[in-house]
């Protein structure tokens, strides 16, 4: 019987030596993935972001992104400027570059952007809140539903809207934007933004 009991003695004592190597491989495995990830997704600034997102825009650009809560204060403060987009749109693509140019020369820093499409898809209360605040400003369809599209530029001054753009968020199948953004129409929206823009500093 004594034999026996220090057989399983030290049978037991390899069984917590095994649980404890084990714990520290499994550690191990998981730190390497870890470390292995940060090393793949590093956390990148937001005009690097945006110039991914949207390759025409160069990466020195001023667009800072915000969620629903966000642009949904912007619409509360006394100066903000909102661009509404998302994704995958070449309008946006075409648009936010030219807004950038004129932004960054007129001294803009900074211009939120809100990428709406799944809060507008999965009808998000504070989306629906962004919609409201804007009042008749949002486009409503046959069935008297009002919505944001894409691109959609909103400048904020004195808790007021000065300046709602939307303009070629409607186009889409009419035309392609690099056929649509003449050199004509690129120079006609930049000369309007510029005005915008300087309103905006001087107020």
């Amino acid at each position: 019987m004594e034999k026996i009991k220090v057989k399983n003695k030290y049978l037991f004592k390899n069984k917590i030596q095994m649980v404890i190597y084990l714990a520290i491989f499994i550690i191990l495995i998981s730190l390497f993935i870890y470390l292995g990830d940060l090393e793949y997704h590093p956390e990148i600034s937001d005009n690097v972001r945006f110039h991914e997102d949207f390759p025409l825009v160069d990466v020195d650009n001023v667009y800072s992104y915000v969620n629903s809560q966000d642009a949904y204060n912007d619409l509360y403060n006394s100066k903000a400027i909102i661009l509404f987009g998302f994704k995958n749109n070449e309008w946006v693509n075409y648009y936010a570059n030219i807004v950038n140019e004129v932004a960054k020369a007129e001294g803009i820093e900074e211009i939120d952007y809100y990428d709406f499409l799944d809060d507008r898809n999965g009808n998000f209360g504070t989306y629906e809140a962004i919609v409201d605040l804007l009042g008749n400003y949002a486009t409503f369809d046959d069935l008297g539903n009002s919505n944001i599209y894409a691109p959609t530029l909103v400048v904020m001054d004195n808790h007021r809207i000065v300046y709602f753009d939307n303009g070629t968020a409607f186009r889409k199948g009419q035309m392609n934007p690099d056929e649509y953004w003449t050199e004509y129409r690129i120079q006609e929206k930049k000369s309007e933004l510029e005005v915008v823009f300087k309103n905006y500093l001087g107020s």
